[in-house]
């Protein structure tokens, strides 16, 4: 049962290592999304400031080319939040995943230990019936002899 039960616990480390990784990695693609979405918030309100700067010279224009860019831009920044929010939403999931894995590992590490804890009462008791036996025949020797 030992031997199983330790067996279970590597499984167990494992899946929680590899859980560990995927939170990692989804993590890393989360943050990496988050900074495109700050670039091209970045980039938005640059138009938005050369915008103004342009208005006031009057240049038509540049400031229709300044508004075709920043709606495409808008276009990018709905885009890229939307793959932020899925990127946000896996990085959940990945998290409680590692939550998930690391209580079940918990759970066996706590059976090893009770089978552990019962080994050892066994081994108590075992002692004691022994030791027992021995007083006995010694009592019954001295008694007897």
């Amino acid at each position: 049962m030992g031997s199983a039960l330790n067996a279970l616990l590597r499984v167990r480390g494992i899946e929680k290592r590899v859980a560990k990784n995927e939170l990692a990695e989804a993590e890393r693609a989360r943050r990496e999304q988050e900074a495109r979405v700050g670039l091209i918030e970045g980039a938005m309100e640059q138009s938005r400031i050369a915008e103004a700067l342009g208005a006031e010279g009057g240049q038509a224009c540049w400031v229709a080319n300044e508004h075709a860019w920043r709606i495409r831009l808008e276009g990018d920044l709905r885009r890229e939040s939307a793959i932020l929010s899925r990127r946000d939403v896996e990085a959940r999931a990945r998290r409680e995943a590692l939550g998930n894995a690391d209580r079940r590992e918990r759970v066996v590490e706590q059976a090893i230990e009770r089978h552990e804890a019962e080994e050892a009462l066994e081994a108590r008791r075992a002692d004691g019936r022994r030791l027992d036996g021995i007083a006995t025949v010694r009592w019954w020797r001295e008694n007897n002899a």
